[in-house]
């Protein structure tokens, strides 16, 4: 067959379909991949439930825009995960590899719809290696086991609002619907066969949940309790008539016997069609969960806003907590000009309203800040199938557990945080992990563990990436930076080791034996560092030699606003971001040497070069420090501190971060600028470029 790559493509949609389409494929993508890594260790029936509804959402979707490849492949992963729901076949690695690749491939194909060209990729060696794996080894499950009745759970007290019905001659039957396999639309179906249900009698419960059925989660089994005066027979017809109900059976319940648990029809496994053998996997989830919580209710308690929307919301805010603060160094000036004058009853007026002003656009902005949260999960999600390939190209076992997957964090910063993430944990497999063998012989279980945990603190994010390897070999990172005359050997020597292991995010350093495809360039950690450092953060590394590794991420909570000491420097307001900040201090205060002709800083048993904050930052004009004195910022990046001297310090302040775009030019050391309360430009400094360069930034005694 010729590769019809580059091929334009036309779909079925316009511009508000294709939104919605992409939104879906991307949700149930996602929801795919991270929980097909969890089939392999974990073949439950829920889960497993779970996973076919994904695919059997998007073969619906891509269906009806007319992504023929899509559909097909979606349809082939489908059969196979029908054949785990039904326990033909059990969720091995080759089933589970077999899926894989066909979800790498759905990314691909979704992404079609956009750039609508053929992207080449050929479904029908995907969908054969899929039907392949239906011929393997013995099923998880007893045909003895799917053919048992199915049991549903009766919530206490359901029965009692109808009592007074029941004692006036209604009866209680148990109506068990099945919808046709071939049936396009199950959940309209099920929704139609509840209100039929309603309109000859009283619905208790149903399974799936009644809010389930109205959002459009049913599908094509269902069972209530129905209070009615209708005979078996009657309930019969009358759900008969709604379409595609391919099956109705009834039985009467005796009120005694109506609570606790109550025992369906069983399904013969030669007999059961192939959607109705869904059923069966369904009926037993209800043994354990009851009637299944309102997903759907709670899924419509919230909607999706575009993101450019709140990017504009956030900038008018951001304009408003400017305009505030201007608002309240007027009211400060009004009230020192007017303290004479007999308008005291005006400036309380004017000082109340700067007052509810500045708690109202304290609340918005705080609102329209949490608007772009999202939990962090949304990152972690995506780790375990990165874990499960990485490991088994290197040959390895590692478990990966994530914890804080709640904790909440700004849309841009999640971004930004994926590939450092991705760096980390490739890392973490390849180097970090021993191979089953080595951890035997050092004592060890044969599988490692990395653990992914996040948490907030103030006003951060903290990421920590912790594994149970053999740790950094100091000893090789050592002999590397020698090799590479990165280092003297006796300053590599003379270092100790907490600094050592810092070393691993230079650029083109590397301990790995040979380059593979998971790692060994020495780009990745260099990479990670730049990333963090670029969005205000830190990155940490400690180790402990057989024990294990662990990298702690500090990130702002947001990009749009930072806390910072506002310092003035040569006439020029700057911001310095506070997580840099570790002491500031007066010139009368700070123990200042002369060494080899630069100014020093001991502070804390070290030395820091000191920097001329104005200068470092390209301010040229003529300088001249304060005849009353001057104050010096101490600021770290990493392990590499500078002290900056300033002339004055301005107090803390959370600033609103405006990018400057080709205003700033080439100048280096700033990442952008805020509005200060009189209207004029605070510039941004950025403390890791500039304490990158602090050697040449020094100032000579």
């Amino acid at each position: 067959m010729p590769n019809s790559k580059g091929t334009p493509l036309q779909f079925d949609l316009d511009d508000d379909d294709l939104k919605l389409f992409l939104e879906e494929a991307e949700e149930q993508i996602e929801l795919l991949d991270q929980s097909l890594v969890q089939l392999e260790g974990e073949p439950d029936p829920a889960l497993v439930q779970r996973i076919f509804r994904a695919a059997h959402t998007l073969k619906g979707s891509s269906a009806t825009i007319g992504h023929k490849k899509m559909a097909s492949l979606t349809h082939a992963m489908e059969t196979v995960l029908d054949a785990v729901r039904q326990g033909r076949r059990a969720p091995t690695s080759d089933v589970v590899d077999a899926l894989l690749a066909g979800l790498d491939a759905l990314r691909v194909l979704a992404n079609e719809v956009v750039t609508r060209v053929d992207s080449g990729v050929e479904t029908e060696r995907l969908e054969a290696d899929l039907m392949a794996v239906l011929d393997g080894e013995a099923p998880a499950l007893a045909p003895a086991d799917v053919a048992a009745p199915p049991v549903y759970r009766v919530p206490a007290g359901v029965l009692e609002p109808f009592w007074e019905d029941i004692e006036q001659g209604h009866g209680i039957s148990f109506v068990d619907v099945t919808i046709a396999s071939d049936c396009q639309l199950p959940s309209i179906r099920c929704y139609q066969v509840l209100q039929e249900m309603e309109s000859i009698g009283k619905v208790a419960v149903c399974w799936p949940d009644r809010d389930v059925i109205e959002s459009g989660g049913g599908e094509y089994q269902m069972a209530a309790l129905l209070v009615t005066r209708h005979t078996d027979e009657q309930i019969s017809a009358a759900l008969k008539a709604v379409s595609d109900v391919a099956e109705v059976r009834c039985k009467p319940v005796p009120p005694g016997e109506a609570a606790g648990t109550i025992e369906g029809f069983r399904h013969e496994p030669q007999q059961l069609p192939e959607r109705r053998a869904e059923t069966a996997v369904q009926r037993h989830d209800s043994i354990a969960d009851g009637p299944r919580p309102a997903a759907g209710r709670k899924a419509s308690q919230s909607v999706r806003i575009d993101v450019e929307r709140l990017d504009g919301l956030m900038n008018l805010v951001g304009e408003l907590v400017i305009d505030r603060t201007r608002l309240q160094q007027v009211r400060e000036q009004l009230s020192g000009v007017l303290r004479d004058s007999n308008l005291s009853e005006l400036m309380d007026n004017f000082e109340e309203t700067t007052a509810h002003l500045a708690r109202v656009t304290d609340e918005l902005q705080d609102q329209i800040m949490r608007s772009r949260m999202l939990p962090v999960r949304s990152v972690l999600s995506r780790l375990p199938r990165l874990v499960r390939d990485v490991a088994v190209k290197c040959g390895k076992k590692v478990d990966l557990l994530t914890a804080g997957e709640e904790t909440e964090l700004d849309r841009s910063v999640i971004e930004e945080i994926s590939d450092p993430l991705v760096h980390i944990l490739r890392n973490a497999v390849d180097h970090g992990i021993e191979s089953p063998e080595e951890r035997r012989a050092a004592g060890k279980p044969e599988t490692g563990t990395i653990s992914v945990t996040a948490w907030n603190q103030e006003t951060y994010i903290y990421l920590s990436v912790r594994d149970d390897g053999r740790g950094i070999d100091t000893a090789a990172l050592r002999r590397k930076v020698v090799e590479k005359g990165l280092m003297s050997r006796e300053a590599a020597e003379a270092a100790p080791d907490d600094q050592v292991v810092q070393w691993i995010f230079m650029p083109g350093l590397s301990t790995a034996k040979e380059i593979t495809d998971v790692s060994g360039r020495g780009v990745g950690m260099d990479i990670v560092r730049t990333n963090i450092e670029r969005l205000n953060g830190q990155i940490t590394v400690s180790s402990t030699p057989g024990k294990g590794t662990e990298v702690i991420i500090q990130l702002p909570l947001t990009l749009a606003t930072t806390k910072a000491l506002m310092v003035s420097a040569n006439g020029t307001v700057y911001a310095i971001p506070l997580v840099s900040v570790t002491e500031a201090l007066s010139d009368r205060g700070a123990d200042v040497h002369t060494v080899g002709g630069r100014k020093m800083l001991r502070l804390r048993q070290r030395l820091l070069p000191m920097i001329d904050l104005a200068a470092a930052l390209g301010d040229h004009r003529p300088r001249v420090l304060p005849t009353d004195g001057y104050f010096v910022v101490a600021a770290r990046h990493g392990d590499r501190q500078a002290a900056f001297i300033v002339d004055r310090l301005l107090g803390e302040q959370d600033v609103v971060v405006k990018s400057l775009g080709d205003m700033l030019g080439a100048r280096k050391g700033l990442t952008g600028a805020t509005i200060l309360g009189d209207g004029t430009l605070g510039l941004i400094v950025d403390i890791a470029s500039l304490v990158n360069e602090q050697a040449a930034m020094a100032v000579p005694a």
